[in-house]
């Protein structure tokens, strides 16, 4: 579950860029207030958590019809185009900036100091400088956080891996989200006595040599929440079949994919979470919003992919199959 705030989780069709709005009553002589959302990439994480947003706010009656609109914007994963958009959505002086993903909330909080921020899909506030503490982040922003279950996940490896020695990872460090990440990730591998390597990728186009270039390497591939990786995770895929090495994911999308497992959060449930929060600012009149707190997913769900496990040459503990929430 998320903390702090419940209600409905729509799955359904994917809404790109539209005209959605608003929240309480309508009123034909109020002036129309925009929302401008700046995604900073396209991959299936940060889709769920939209698409679980707008479906979530178009529940709440963000429409049109009283008195929203929403202006959607998608960097390609170009931070200097993420700033760009910011700077735009300041200019064009929409009343709120929605942001997916930390190089987007990171513009976002940049280009404005006065227009609320409301930031999802973040792996650490703190550590990325979108946030003074979780509880009270401060200024003009707030949001969501996605960050994953860490310590579920490596002891995972370890247990259906038990002769693992060393783990590859492959990051983008430009990605303040993945040093955050890592933060995390490092104590938790060294605890389970497990050594890492760390491959550096600029763009997901290198994730491809960069797999490779781990065979013969490591025992196993963990990805972490790293937007670079999860937007190529296909290829970490194919590289780990053709050479049976044990990849692990942090999300569910990259198991259904062709992960072995993981412990991970539910994206539509996180977009959700912070469409409520969208609604909470604008439904409450709520002026210092760096006063509301963080929300945090807490509630993670194991997935199995049983035929990556085969094809990787892993076996799957009955066990642990009848815990899972979902065996593909």
């Amino acid at each position: 579950m998320i903390k702090g705030l419940t209600g409905t989780i729509f799955t359904g069709m994917m809404l790109a860029a539209l005209f959605l709005t608003g929240c309480g009553e309508s009123d034909s002589s109020a002036k129309m207030k925009t929302i401008g959302i700046n995604q900073y990439m396209e991959h299936p994480l940060l889709e769920q958590a939209r698409e679980g947003m707008m479906l979530e706010l178009n529940k709440l009656g963000i429409n049109e019809q009283n008195g929203y609109k929403i202006i959607y914007r998608n960097a390609g994963g170009d931070q200097p185009t993420a700033v760009q958009i910011s700077n735009q959505l300041v200019n064009q002086k929409v009343d709120m900036i929605v942001a997916i993903a930390t190089p987007a909330a990171q513009s976002a909080c940049k280009a404005t100091k006065t227009i609320p921020v409301i930031y999802t899909t973040i792996t650490d506030p703190v550590a990325s400088g979108l946030a003074d503490s979780e509880n009270a982040p401060g200024g003009n922003k707030t949001g969501v956080s996605d960050r994953w279950p860490y310590d579920k996940q490596i002891a995972l490896i370890k247990k259906l891996c038990p002769d693992a020695k060393t783990v590859g990872i492959i990051l983008n460090p430009s990605e303040s989200n993945s040093e955050a990440s890592m933060k995390y990730i490092r104590p938790e591998l060294k605890k389970n006595g497990l050594k890492w390597l760390e491959v550096p990728v600029a763009n997901s186009s290198e994730v491809m040599g960069a797999a490779r270039s781990l065979v013969g390497r490591c025992d196993a591939i963990y990805s972490p929440p790293d937007n670079t990786v999860v937007a190529a995770a296909s290829t970490l895929v194919k590289v780990a079949n053709e050479n049976k090495i044990p990849f692990f994911a942090g999300n569910v999308s990259t198991v259904e994919l062709g992960a072995i497992a993981t412990y991970g959060n539910n994206y539509y449930q996180i977009g959700a979470a912070t469409a409520r929060l969208i609604a909470k600012v604008f439904k409450e009149n709520v002026k210092a919003v760096g006063s509301l707190p963080v929300i945090v997913d807490s509630d993670a769900e194991l997935v199995i992919n049983r035929s990556a496990a085969q094809k990787q040459g892993v076996k799957i503990p009955e066990e642990l199959l009848k815990q899972a929430k979902k065996v593909y």
